[in-house]
């Protein structure tokens, strides 16, 4: 009998590698290349390891080659009398970054990727 890839998938090196995070609901994980494999010494500085955004909040979390940490906010647009536009799409480009890490330590990256994916779960930058 012929093993399935569905069957073998969850013993597979390429999913055993992959850091045990909790997420909470609200979180769209566009990209997790992370494992404990890597040497942040040879990753290329530019690309990206892994990224995740929450539009509830609106903020977006991406690891960068060599172990950085980047937690962005995307404000609210806002009309000239300065209330909220509902219904936009996030626009990181102009986002405020609110914390930047660097390690080589995979352990400290996961902890800290950890904290930021729960903060920033629940936390409310801006008001009506």
């Amino acid at each position: 009998m012929a093993v399935r890839f569905e069957d073998a998938y969850p013993g597979s090196k390429a999913f055993l590698e992959l850091p045990a995070l909790r997420v909470p609901a609200g979180w769209r994980i566009a990209l997790n290349d992370l494992s404990d494999q890597l040497d942040p010494g040879l990753c290329d500085p530019a690309s990206v390891l892994f990224s995740a955004t929450n539009v509830g909040t609106r903020f977006q979390i991406e690891v960068i080659g060599g172990f950085r940490l980047k937690v962005s906010y995307a404000p609210w647009p806002r009309t000239e009398r300065g209330r909220r536009i509902a219904d936009q799409p996030l626009e990181f480009l102009d986002g405020e970054v609110v914390h930047e890490l660097d390690t080589v330590e995979y352990a400290a990256l996961i902890a800290e990727l950890q904290h930021w994916i729960a903060r920033c779960s629940v936390w409310v930058r801006e008001g009506n």
